[in-house]
C-alpha cells in the first residue's frame, strides 16, 4: 500500500534573522517558528540579510517546509 502525502502552499513572513535562524510567522500564526535562514535564502535566491520583513510561500509536507518563493518578487 502506498501512502500519499498532500503538499500545500503556505504563506509566511520572516520577522527577523539571528545566528542563522529565521524567525517566521506561518499563515495567521501569532507565534514564530525558527527555520534555517540559509534554506529560505537559497530557494528564494536572496542573501539571508534581505529576508526580514519579506513574505514568502513554501510547500508544506507534514512538518517540513521547502521551495520558498518570494511573494511579489520585483525581479520577476
Amino acid at each position: 500500500m502506498t501512502t500519499m502525502t498532500t503538499d500545500e502552499r503556505v504563506e509566511l513572513l520572516v520577522q527577523l534573522t539571528h545566528r542563522g535562524e529565521a524567525h517566521v510567522l506561518i499563515g495567521d500564526a501569532e507565534t514564530p517558528v525558527r527555520l534555517p535562514a540559509e534554506d529560505i535564502a537559497r530557494d528564494a535566491e536572496l542573501p539571508a540579510s534581505e529576508l526580514p520583513g519579506r513574505r514568502f510561500t513554501a510547500t508544506r509536507d507534514g512538518d517540513r517546509l521547502t521551495g520558498f518563493r518570494l511573494v511579489n518578487d520585483p525581479r520577476m
